[in-house]
C-alpha cells in the first residue's frame, strides 16, 4: 500500500492512539479504503496532501507565529483534495508550492482557482463508497453538537431531549457516526460535516447554532453551501426545534454521480 504524507487539522503522528475529531478523522478511512492509499501524519511544512477539513488557510492560522513564510520550499509539493477554507479573510500560505486538485465548494474554488475547471466537493461526500446506507431506517432523530461543545450541550440537554432523539459524540468511531446518521430519519447538526455527511447519504437535515464559540467567520459552511446548490436556513435555535415538538428536515442534496465520479479521478496519488 502506498505511504502519502498528509497533514490534517487535529490528527497527529500518534493517530489511532488517542480520540480524534469525526471530520479531521475520515481521511485515513477514505484514502486506505477508497484509493489504497496509507496516511502517514506529517507536521504541515512536511505534508504532500491535505484533503477533509476547513484546512487550506491552516498553515497561517496555525503557524504565523512559528514559521518564517519566506523560508519557502518549493521543490515539495502539497496537493490540495477536497479541502476548504475555514475563514474568509485568510491567505493559502504554505512553505511548499500547492496543487489544487479539488476544493470544498465555489468560493474557495474563486479564492485559488477562478479560472480552472477543477473537481468540487468535500472528500466525505465518498463516504457511502465504504459504508453504503443501511437498508433499515430507524426513526431516530440524531442531534450532533460540534464537537467542542459536545459536553456543553448534554449537560443542558441530555436529560430532557424526546425519547427518540439521539446525541452522536463526534469523537468516536467513524464507521458507527456514519451508519448512525445513514439510518436516521433527521439530522440536526452544528458541525459541518454531520451536514455534509447528511446529504451524503440522503437524510434530511437541520443546521444548529452551536452551543459555544467554534472556530472560523461562517465561511466554511457558505462555501460547502455553494457545493451543495441551495443554502440551509439557520443556524437555528435548539430551543426552537425543542419548543416545536414535531421537526421538519430541509431536503438533502445528494451529490450526482458525475460530481462523485469527478472527484474521485482528481485524486492526485492514484
Amino acid at each position: 500500500m502506498r505511504k502519502v504524507k498528509v497533514f490534517s487539522a487535529t490528527v497527529g503522528e500518534s493517530f489511532g492512539k488517542t480520540t480524534e475529531n469525526f471530520g479531521d478523522n475520515l481521511m485515513a478511512d477514505i484514502l486506505q479504503d477508497v484509493f489504497s492509499v496509507e496516511p502517514t501524519y506529517v507536521e504541515p511544512a512536511r505534508a504532500e496532501l491535505i484533503g477533509v477539513g476547513s484546512i487550506i488557510d491552516a498553515y497561517y492560522r496555525y503557524s504565523r507565529k512559528k514559521y518564517v513564510f519566506w523560508r519557502k520550499r518549493p521543490w515539495r509539493t502539497l496537493h490540495v483534495w477536497g479541502s476548504g477554507f475555514m475563514n474568509s479573510g485568510t491567505p493559502a500560505l504554505w512553505p511548499q508550492r500547492l496543487v489544487f486538485d479539488a476544493v470544498r465548494g465555489e468560493l474557495s474554488k474563486a479564492r485559488v482557482a477562478p479560472d480552472r475547471d477543477i473537481a468540487l466537493g468535500d472528500p466525505a461526500i465518498l463516504l457511502p463508497l465504504i459504508w453504503p446506507k443501511k437498508v433499515v431506517a430507524t426513526s431516530e432523530v440524531v442531534v450532533i453538537p460540534h464537537f467542542v461543545t459536545y459536553q456543553t450541550f448534554l449537560e443542558r440537554y441530555g436529560t430532557s431531549l424526546p425519547r427518540h432523539w439521539r446525541v452522536l459524540n463526534l469523537l468516536g468511531d467513524p464507521r458507527k457516526i456514519c451508519e448512525a446518521i445513514s439510518a436516521s430519519e433527521l439530522v440536526i447538526s452544528s458541525s459541518l460535516h454531520g451536514l455534509i455527511v447528511a446529504d451524503a447519504y440522503g437524510v434530511p437535515s437541520i443546521w444548529m447554532e452551536p452551543h459555544g464559540k467554534i472556530k472560523g467567520d461562517g465561511f466554511k459552511f457558505a462555501d460547502y453551501f455553494s457545493f451543495r446548490g441551495a443554502p440551509l436556513p439557520g443556524p437555528v435555535d435548539f430551543d426552537s426545534l425543542l419548543a416545536a415538538g414535531t421537526v421538519a428536515g430541509n431536503a438533502p442534496a445528494v451529490p450526482s454521480a458525475e460530481t462523485i465520479d469527478r472527484l474521485l479521478r482528481s485524486f492526485p496519488f492514484r
